[in-house]
């Protein structure tokens, strides 16, 4: 990875028109101070940065718990480009003043730079060079790979749910039920946080026609509609179950972190495989 390229990312993330940008970290409900372009090529290149991605849509559910602040140390809070403006910024830092100054990581440019794949994750810049990059949210129990949104709460598997799918059909999730097949994804498939996701659906298709038990899809609920849900069912023109979980109840009872995924769960509610690639044997 070349240090140019990564200086040239965060320029094009932190440059304003009158060609000053970001340096420092505001006080609660401030702007930015604001600095000459070289000066800020001089601290990049010169100096320790410290960037921190999160998604804050998780922290509506989790906030992150953030690392002390080194005083030598320029900190840049990064959100990623997805169904996000500056109202919907601004209305959560009011919320969470702790990440004042947070911007839009336009076209996930600086994140794929760096391969950062998951939030909230810390990366530390030392002379331009990536010397650290650290994981700041919660660990998941299981052998899953955390996703880039890091859909993942407190565990509450014993709790029986019943939602509904985009029919209005219901489906009971929990004790003295069916055995059933869950796929959990994202409707904004094809993107390019979401690593062979296209095949997968496929793949999913051809389980639905081959599984002797019911095969569901379960959408994550952060950044889409309802239209954006049926567009997705179209598009990969699905025939089973399609349910919004809207609360994110299922993959918080289910402890999903990874997308696309599958689980399988017999009678009493247990999860009898899971992973990232379709069950063989049902």
């Amino acid at each position: 990875m070349k240090i140019t390229h990564i200086l040239a990312a965060l320029f094009a993330l932190l440059a304003f028109s009158n060609s000053s940008f970001a340096q420092n970290i505001p006080k609660q409900g401030g702007a930015f101070s604001m600095v000459k372009k070289d000066q800020a090529t001089s601290t990049l290149k010169h100096g320790k940065v410290e960037l921190i991605f999160i998604n804050l849509w998780d922290e509506y559910y989790t906030p992150t718990t953030l690392p002390p602040k080194q005083a030598d140390v320029t900190r840049v809070f990064l959100q990623p480009d997805i169904n996000v403006d500056n109202n919907v910024l601004n209305g959560f830092v009011e919320t969470y003043p702790q990440f004042s100054g947070l911007q839009i990581d336009k076209n996930q440019q600086l994140a794929l730079s760096l391969g950062v794949w998951q939030t909230p994750s810390q990366v530390i810049l030392d002379d331009g060079k990536v010397k650290e990059i650290n994981f700041l949210g919660k660990q998941p129990s299981s052998d899953t790979v955390i996703s880039h949104d890091n859909i993942l709460l407190e565990n509450k598997s014993d709790t029986d749910l019943t939602l509904k799918d985009t029919n209005g059909k219901p489906h009971h999730f929990g004790h003295h039920g069916n055995s059933q097949v869950l796929f959990f994804s994202d409707a904004l498939c094809p993107f390019q946080h979401l690593p062979k996701c296209e095949q997968k659906i496929k793949a999913n298709n051809r389980l639905v026609d081959l599984s002797e038990i019911p095969v569901k899809t379960v959408i994550k609920p952060f950044y889409i509609t309802s239209q954006d849900v049926a567009s997705y069912q179209q598009r990969f023109k699905l025939n089973h179950p399609v349910i919004l979980d809207a609360h994110n109840q299922l993959f918080q009872k289910y402890e999903i972190t990874s997308l696309p995924y599958w689980i399988v769960l017999n009678s009493d509610d247990k999860i009898i495989y899971r992973g990232e690639k379709p069950p063989k044997r049902l």
